[in-house]
């Protein structure tokens, strides 16, 4: 016997697709500002900019251009890595105990 269908299967659904992000510190800041500002939790705001960024670039697709010939703007080698800390014993100061 054939099972019904399962309600993400239903045209229409609202069954959530759970997506992680790995933001710099000053991004996650940024954004908690905003979802506070606007009233509404982090998953809605960045939810809501990712179909008003993807409306946009449908609408006009020649603006992405800049975006594809110019390959990454950022250092690859730095990508995604936060500055450590420096380690290890205190660099001794002259004169001061």
């Amino acid at each position: 016997m054939k099972k019904p269908p399962t309600p993400e299967h239903l045209p229409g659904s609202r069954r959530m697709l759970t997506l992680f992000l790995q933001l710099p510190p000053e991004e996650r800041q940024r954004l908690q500002t905003f979802a506070k500002l606007v009233g509404r939790p982090m998953s809605w705001v960045v939810r809501d900019a990712c179909r008003l960024y993807m409306d946009a670039a449908e609408a006009d697709p020649e603006s992405l251009n800049p975006l594809r010939a110019g390959g990454p703007k950022l250092d690859l080698a730095n990508a995604g890595k936060t500055p450590q800390g420096q380690r290890g014993r205190p660099v001794a100061t002259l004169g001061k105990k």
